[in-house]
């Protein structure tokens, strides 16, 4: 029997269920604490709020969990840190309650979005770009004798459709175009950054790719109804949409005191930053064998440029939680040391070798990232991840109790608490064995 209860230091109710999980409507106020090893399910309101909604990202926060850890664990002027920032959600919120957001990540699709979401552009000065962009586009369109750039990558004309191609690539033209005129303008680089996000926000919607699955799969099942002149409207929609939607993150940041955001070029295991320099560390890693982002991406970073003309395997040796590996490094079975995770590498490793090597992997690039963290941290600092458990051939893999060994006994910090995070919305779907139900939240101390 469900019961409705006010808990200390909450502005409105929250829902307390027989099984102890806690439902909370909308923000989480920063003076609760959380039981440890306790449940809470956030409906989240924000998931589109200013310029969080400007393209699809998988496995992203949704904005009321880093908000609430952001105001409980820092203070106003103080450094937040996300080292594998994704869409920037952390760094956004960081932003509008006025901390330095730092957003690393690898993913040049994750560096752009984060660029474009925190950064402040005169509306109007936006919204007279974005009329004239709109123009070229027509004007591009209407003339049959203009031939657009369609950049070759591979099996782009299974991926998409002709028109759909060549009016991409009237959108892209047009955007280099009058960017060409104001190219040493500092504004305007900004602008342009903008229109690439929002034409990389439809490229997947117009492509005949599955819009609902982990990866960019071609379905028999799936057959999109795409018209000619649709990619020009989803762009023009969108572009309108998202000015409005920055438009108000201008509004609102004439009330913030810093307005400062850094991105610095770095990996989440080499930061570049400075000894003890971080107040907050917040993050939440890849899910091994779940969400594989640059084949998530790779339709967008083909038409912006950013995976030239290489193999996509190549880039994805990068990412911490690859599954891009070679035969000889799953020969033999790969352990740790670690008291939880042997086991479960040796299980997994009876039934496929390649996985049960993924899995040491991720652990292995994860130890160092953690240590990273360590060091960057201020003493008495905080370090909170949001990790998902898996299911990986039938063996149950516990990332939150893993990560918390390693964190613990191997690096230095200190387990404060944990808490799991129920998920009531997904933007991909993921094989229904696999899916994450939610996530454990570990907040890891530095000691002072």
């Amino acid at each position: 029997m469900d019961m409705s209860s006010t808990v200390d230091g909450l502005d409105d109710p929250v829902q307390r269920d027989s099984s102890d999980l806690i439902e909370v409507d909308g923000d989480l106020d920063p003076s609760f604490d959380i039981p440890n090893q306790g449940k809470i399910l956030i409906i989240s309101r924000d998931q589109s709020y200013l310029t969080h909604g400007v393209h699809k990202f998988p496995a992203k926060f949704f904005p009321e969990l880093p908000r609430y850890l952001i105001r409980k664990y820092s203070k106003t002027g103080e450094f937040v840190l996300d080292p594998m920032c994704g869409s920037g959600t952390v760094v956004l919120e960081a932003m509008l309650n006025d901390r330095i957001g730092i957003g690393i990540d690898i993913d040049p699709i994750a560096r752009l979005i984060t660029k474009v979401k925190t950064t402040i552009i005169d509306p109007e000065t936006l919204n007279l770009a974005a009329l004239d962009l709109t123009t070229r586009i027509q004007e591009f369109k209407n003339n049959s004798d203009q031939n657009p750039l369609i950049p070759e990558f591979p099996y782009r004309d299974n991926w998409f459709r002709s028109f759909v191609l060549r009016e991409l690539a009237i959108i892209n033209d047009s955007i280099n175009n009058l960017l060409s005129k104001h190219q040493n303008d500092s504004e305007w680089s900004d602008i342009g950054d903008f229109f690439r996000v929002v034409l990389s926000s439809i490229i997947r919607d117009v492509s005949n790719a599955d819009p609902h699955c982990t990866r960019t799969v071609l379905r028999k099942k799936v057959v999109k109804s795409i018209s000619p002149g649709d990619t020009y409207v989803k762009f023009s929609q969108k572009l309108f949409h998202q000015c409005d939607s920055l438009a108000e993150l201008s509004e609102i940041s004439k009330t913030l005191e810093l307005k400062k955001v850094r991105l610095p070029v770095g990996s989440a295991i080499e930061t570049g930053l400075d000894n003890d320099s971080i107040d907050l560390a917040l993050t939440s890693p890849p899910y091994i064998n779940a969400v594989d982002y640059p084949r998530t991406h790779q339709l967008e970073m083909y038409w912006l440029g950013f995976l030239g003309d290489g193999p996509l395997s190549r880039v994805k040796r990068e990412y911490i939680g690859t599954e891009t590996v070679y035969k000889d490094e799953y020969i033999d079975l790969k352990t740790s040391g670690y008291e939880i995770l042997d086991p479960i590498l040796e299980k997994i490793y009876t039934s496929d070798p390649r996985r049960s090597f993924i899995v040491f992997k991720f652990f292995e690039d994860m130890k160092q990232q953690l240590a990273e963290m360590f060091r960057v941290l201020k003493p008495g600092s905080r370090y909170c991840i949001a990790i998902g458990n898996n299911l990986i051939r039938g063996v149950e893999v516990r990332s939150d109790e893993i990560l918390s060994e390693i964190a613990t006994s191997k690096i230095g910090f200190e387990l404060e608490r944990t808490f799991f995070s129920k998920l009531i919305r997904h933007f991909i779907r993921i094989p229904r064995p696999e899916r994450m139900m939610g996530e454990w939240v570990l907040v890891l101390r530095k000691p002072d």
